[in-house]
Parts: C-alpha cells; structure tokens; sequence
C-alpha cells in the first residue's frame, strides 16, 4: 500500500508548510491525547494506514490543524511535521 501523500502545502498548527519540508514523528503523548479527543469529539475516526487531518482547540493548541497518521502495528498517532522539530523519524 502507497501511503505518500501528494505534493502542496500541509497543515501543521496554525501554518501550513511544503511537504518537502515535512516528515512524520511520533506525537508527544500530551499532543496525541488533544488529537484523540478532538476526533472523538468531531466524530471523526482515526482508521489505521490511512492520514487525516484533524482541527483541534485547546488551551496549548489554539485552533490548531495536524495530518495524523496511524501506522499498522504501532501504538502511537504519528503527525506530519517541519523537519526541523523532528526528533525521532516515524
């Protein structure tokens, strides 16, 4: 299965960056919890293998957009984010 995005620009907080600036990592666990909540409480679900956007408002991340990936077989939600605030690649 392919799971590389097209080409454009991607949201990432309150920016939105070229995707050849961009790569994914693993989101800090304070970050995937306001990213869980927010899909749950969009009713939107975040399915496995496949990316999606998600609008989130919270006191740390006011109206704030994110890519979300799941990955098959991990535990984590992955975001795609600026090359330069990755730490660990996904």
């Amino acid at each position: 299965m392919d799971h590389r995005l097209p080409d454009g620009d991607y949201p990432f907080a309150d920016t939105r960056l070229p995707l050849s600036e961009m790569a994914m990592m693993e989101a800090p666990m304070a970050l995937e919890e306001v990213l869980r909540a927010a899909a749950a409480n969009d009713g939107i679900e975040i399915i496995r293998d496949q990316p999606v956007e998600l609008r989130c408002v919270s006191r740390d991340f006011p109206e704030a957009t994110f890519i979300v990936f799941w990955p098959s077989g991990a535990q984590r939600l992955n975001i795609l984010a600026p090359k330069s605030a990755v730490t660990g690649r996904a």
